[in-house]
């Protein structure tokens, strides 16, 4: 009796157990599946940065109530904030445990990008966006360097761009102040469209008491904002032959020469002409005398706002103060001594590529992907950035005008429309950002009274080719930054030395150049050289 009891229960267990067997893959997919529904709809867990107190909690904010309403999914929206955005996805990436999707700029590099792609903790998008995303075919058809901008080397899409196609936005100017040229006898700011031309104004700006207070010694003829001097450098390439493959390509310190080929920058006889100018610069006292030392941006600031600068390099007016903004005008290039005149510091549209990455953890990347998609799209791309007509905007002659509450918000139009959509502030959002007029218009502005400039010109000055950031293998990666972080270095010290005349540059330049050559420049450029092959045979 006790042996068939004994029996019995081991028939028990044994069948338990190959029931449990049989049935735990799918009860584990079916509570893991429960924990992904809210309210019967498919809910999707997403990281996104955080904005603290000038914008509501992302589940609270007006545009994600109404995209779930438009799409059924419900998004459990986890925010980070900035001082801990770091931390926290160095954690997140290496636990077991990922959100279905991180969204928006969360600080993954390209590098970190292809790393996490080829672990398989970032799954490869382009057979979901063929199938599943429409709006992002298009794109990827209609701008093939957008599409070339986000596959990785192996061959695999593990990213999902943030697009702007306005020249405005993506371009700096020269902000030369139109008082100042009024009192050294400029009634029109825009005849100034040569490199010599501009040296004069900033001449007179320091010899003629262009402010008019009486004191011709307290003018700054340029003042580059703290710490930006290679960007002022990067901006100037245009003038000196070296602006053909844009932004992107002048901060992997490459241009495209006339046949094509990419050369350096940082070794060219044309890049010396360009630090032999701005010796000539310093020489004649047109720098602000701090543009090599510390200075905080505060007094950057102050300056402006007290009328002593004649010229400063940024997207808008306002960066130096909205008291000042309205003095200034912004000239988009100066035509070289070698009739070279290009508008070199434009981005490539393609401005960010790790905006949306979808997880292994996701269940549903279909649904996700198809969800994504909608803001790639003219509708979805309106939506992010101007709401739904009736509710935060009107259509005014033809184009979309805030809402009263957003135009009248204490912070401002901007923060104001924050209240209400994600894509008009922080930036870098995964969507193609609506026509520049149309968000002009929308804080009931014209978009030349944004930037005190003529726009229109923009087309016409922009580089020939505009190149998208090359994208690394592993190898290359570790490679490239053996090489230039010494060479980085190397560069920013002998830009002081030459620019400041403590090292002569046509004595030293020869040295210079072996010395990039001794630490690797040669292969840096061979290896560029061959991801710009790669892109094109992509």
């Amino acid at each position: 009796m006790k042996k068939l009891s004994w029996l019995i229960l081991v028939l028990l267990l044994t069948f338990s157990m190959i029931l449990t067997a049989c049935t735990g893959g799918d009860s584990e997919k079916t509570s893991k599946e429960s924990d992904k529904t809210k309210d019967g709809k498919l809910s999707l867990h997403f990281m996104k940065r955080g904005f603290g107190s000038i914008h509501p909690p992302a589940d609270e904010l007006w545009m994600w109530k109404k995209m779930e309403e438009m799409t059924g999914i419900h998004i459990d929206w986890e925010e980070v904030p900035d001082e801990s955005r770091g931390e926290k996805k160095n954690v997140i990436m290496s636990s077991k445990e990922l959100p279905d999707a991180f969204y928006g700029s969360f600080g993954f590099s390209a590098d970190e990008v292809a790393k996490y792609g080829q672990e398989g903790l970032f799954i490869p998008l382009e057979d979901l966006i063929e199938e599943h995303a429409p709006n992002l075919t298009a794109l990827f058809e209609e701008n093939p360097s957008i599409k070339q901008a986000v596959t990785m080397p192996d061959g695999h899409i593990y990213s999902l761009p943030y697009v702007d196609f306005s020249g405005p936005e993506r371009s700096l100017r020269y902000n030369i102040n139109a008082k100042w040229l009024e009192n050294i006898g400029i009634d029109d700011p825009t005849s100034i469209t040569t490199l010599d031309q501009f040296t004069d104004a900033l001449r007179k700006f320091k010899s003629e008491d262009a402010n008019g207070n009486g004191d011709a010694d307290d003018e700054v003829p340029i003042s580059i904002a703290p710490g930006q001097i290679g960007m002022f450098e990067e901006q100037m390439l245009g003038a000196f032959g070296m602006g053909n493959g844009g932004l992107k390509a002048a901060g992997m310190k490459l241009y495209l020469d006339e046949n094509d080929e990419l050369q350096l920058t940082l070794t060219d006889d044309k890049f010396k002409s360009l630090w032999s100018y701005f010796n000539m610069l310093w020489e004649e006292d047109l720098f602000h005398p701090q543009t090599f030392s510390d200075m905080e941006y505060e007094e950057w600031v102050t300056e402006g706002t007290q009328d002593k600068v004649g010229v400063f390099s940024w997207a808008v007016p306002d960066y130096l103060g909205s008291k000042v903004a309205e003095n200034f005008v912004g000239l988009h290039a100066f035509e070289g001594e070698n009739g070279d005149r290009v508008l070199n510091w434009i981005d490539h549209p393609a401005r960010g590529t790790a905006q949306f990455m979808i997880t292994k953890d996701n269940q549903s990347p279909e649904e996700t992907i198809k969800w994504v998609d909608f803001f790639y799209g003219e509708e979805g791309s309106n939506f992010g950035y101007f709401g739904i007509e009736g509710e935060t905007y009107e259509m005014v002659d033809g184009a979309p005008l805030y809402s009263d509450e957003i135009l009248n918000y204490d912070g401002g139009v901007q923060l104001g429309a924050f209240q209400f959509v994600d894509n008009v502030y922080g930036a870098f959002y995964p969507y193609v950002e609506p026509e520049p007029e149309w968000r002009a218009k929308a804080r009931g502005v014209e978009i030349d009274d944004i930037y005190n400039a003529n726009t229109e010109e923009i087309e016409a000055l922009e580089p020939e080719t505009i190149l998208p950031q090359f994208q690394s293998t592993a190898e290359e990666s570790a490679e490239i930054s053996a090489i230039m972080t010494d060479i980085d270095t190397y560069v920013e010290e002998m830009r002081a030395k030459f620019v400041t005349g403590k090292a002569d540059i046509e004595t030293g330049w020869e040295e210079y150049v072996n010395s990039l050559k001794k630490m690797g420049i040669d292969r840096y450029l061979e290896i560029r050289r061959s991801q710009y092959e790669r892109i094109q045979n992509q």
